[in-house]
C-alpha cells in the first residue's frame, strides 16, 4: 500500500513550488493511504487537508497542525473519533461514510472549541435514535451538523433530555464494544462467516473496514491484470525472462559472504560517491545517492563492523575502521543535495584514523613552487642548424645550409 512520503508531499505541493514549510493546503485524496504520517511534522502551517477516499483507519499524527481549520476524512475506515485535541483552530470536520459506531467518542471534540461544522452522514451511529440530540448536547458550540443548521430549540431540548440520552448512548456504546470484541475474537480464531457470492459468481462485501479493504484489493488486482495481462508461457519473451531468472546470479547477503569467503566484502555496485571518516566518538559515512532519488527506495543497514546502503537494488557496503553501536546510530538526509549521513558511535578502541576516503595532502614546499625560467625562442640560425634524417644522408645539403647558401626551407 502507498505511504505518505516527502516525495509525495512535494509532488502534491507543486502550487507552492514544492516547499513544505510554508504549505497551507494539500490534497491527498484517492491515494490508497492506510495511515496518516509525516504530514503533521513536515507541513506544520497547513490550514486545509484533504484525505478523503483512502483506507485510513485511525486519526493520528496531526497534533502539530495548530493552524488547521478544515480536515476532510470522508470515505475512509475510521471507527473512533480521536487524535484532534491539538488542532486548536479546527472549524470544519468531515467524517462522511466512515465506520463510527460508538458516538460517545465525539466527546473528544469538546477540546476543539472553534469547531462549527461536523459531518457524520453515512456512519452506523447516525442510524440510532437520539444521535443528533446527543451530538448537539455534547458539542454546544456546533453551528451545523450533517449540513443542517443547529436550531436553538434543538439545543434546549438536548439539554433537557441530557440524562436520558446519555444513558441510552452509554448502553449503545457498551453493545458496540461487545460486538467489536466478538468480531476480533472470531477474526483471530478464523471463524468468521465465509464470503458470499451472487448468481454471477461475484463476491458480496459487508460493511466493515476489513471488507472494504478486501474489496479494494480485489478491484486493484483486476485493474493490474487488465493493464498487465499474463504472458503466454510458450512465447519468446516469457522463455527469455525465465532464462534470465535462472542465469542471473543471486546477490549474497552479508551472512552468506562470511560463510563463503570468511569475511564481509566491500562493494559499491552503483559507484556512489562516498566519504568515510571518524573521530574519537563516532564513525561517519556520507553517501551521495542523488538529489532526486526518493528516500523510499533507500535502505540502510548498520552492523558493528560494516554499514550497508542500498539504493535501487545497488549495494554500497563499507567496512568500518572501528566497532560501532547500531542501536545508537543515526541516519540523516540533507534537503539541499540529498546527501545521506550515517553517524555511528564507537564502542570499541579508537584507531586514530581521521579520513579513510580522502587522505590529507602534504603541504607543498616553497622551493618546489619556484617558477622555472621560460625557454628562449629559437632563432633562424638555430633552426638552420637542425638536421633531418633525410638531410643527414646528403652531406652536400648539410654543408650548404651551414654556409648559408640555402635561404628558404622547402
Amino acid at each position: 500500500m502507498p505511504r505518505i512520503t516527502v516525495d509525495l508531499l512535494r509532488r502534491r505541493a507543486e502550487h507552492n513550488e514544492g516547499v513544505l514549510s510554508t504549505l497551507e493546503e494539500i490534497t491527498l485524496h484517492q491515494q490508497d493511504i492506510e495511515a496518516i504520517e509525516l504530514v503533521g511534522d513536515a507541513c506544520r502551517n497547513l490550514q486545509i487537508l484533504y484525505l478523503q477516499n483512502n483506507l485510513i483507519r485511525k486519526i493520528e499524527n496531526l497534533q502539530h497542525l495548530k493552524q488547521l481549520w478544515y480536515l476532510n476524512l470522508a470515505i475512509n475506515s475510521i471507527q473512533v473519533i480521536e487524535g484532534l485535541e491539538g488542532c486548536e483552530n479546527l472549524k470544519k470536520l468531515d467524517l462522511t461514510l466512515n465506520f463510527v459506531a460508538d458516538i460517545t467518542s465525539v466527546r473528544s471534540l469538546r477540546k476543539n472549541a472553534r469547531l462549527e461544522c461536523l459531518y457524520l452522514t453515512g456512519n452506523p451511529c447516525t442510524e440510532v435514535e437520539g444521535y443528533r440530540a446527543y451530538v448537539i448536547q455534547q458539542l454546544p458550540h456546533l453551528i451545523t451538523l450533517d449540513g443542517v443548521d443547529v436550531k436553538r430549540s434543538e439545543m434546549i431540548k438536548a439539554t433537557q433530555d441530557a440524562e436520558v440520552v446519555d444513558e441510552s448512548w452509554r448502553m449503545e456504546a457498551q453493545r458496540v464494544a461487545e460486538d467489536r470484541h466478538e468480531y476480533e475474537r472470531k477474526k483471530k480464531e478464523g471463524t468468521l462467516d465465509p464470503p458470499k457470492y451472487n448468481e454471477k459468481g461475484e463476491r458480496l462485501y459487508g460493511n466493515t473496514p476489513d471488507e472494504r479493504e478486501a474489496c479494494y484489493k480485489d478491484m486493484q488486482e483486476k485493474i493490474d491484470k487488465a493493464k498487465n495481462p499474463p504472458k503466454d508461457p510458450n512465447s519468446i519473451s516469457a522463455i527469455w525472462e525465465e532464462n534470465e531468472k535462472l542465469t542471473k546470479p543471486r546477490k549474497l547477503t552479508p551472512e552468506e559472504e562470511v560463510q563463503k569467503y570468511g569475511r564481509v566484502l566491500q562493494k559499491n555496485e552503483g559507484k556512489l560517491p562516498y566519504k568515510l571518516w571518524e573521530d574519537k566518538e563516532n564513525v561517519y559515512l556520507e553517501v551521495q545517492p542523488g538529489k532526486f532519488i526518493s528516500t523510499s527506495v533507500i535502505k540502510v543497514d548498520i552492523q558493528p563492523e560494516y554499514a550497508r546502503v542500498e539504493v535501487k537494488d545497488k549495494v554500497l557496503q563499507v567496512l568500518l575502521p572501528s566497532e560501532v553501536s547500531p542501536s545508537q546510530s543515526k541516519v540523516k538526509r540533507g534537503t539541499a543535495k540529498g546527501e545521506l549521513l550515517l553517524t555511528m558511535p564507537i564502542v570499541g578502541d579508537f584507531k586514530g584514523v581521521t579520513d579513510l576516503r580522502m587522505p590529507k595532502r602534504e603541504p607543498v614546499k616553497k622551493e618546489d613552487t619556484a617558477k622555472e625560467k621560460p625557454m628562449e625562442p629559437l632563432k633562424r640560425d638555430a633552426l638552420m642548424g637542425f638536421e633531418s634524417p633525410v638531410e643527414a644522408k646528403d652531406g652536400s645539403i648539410r654543408e650548404a645550409r651551414k654556409h648559408g647558401k640555402i635561404e628558404e626551407l622547402e
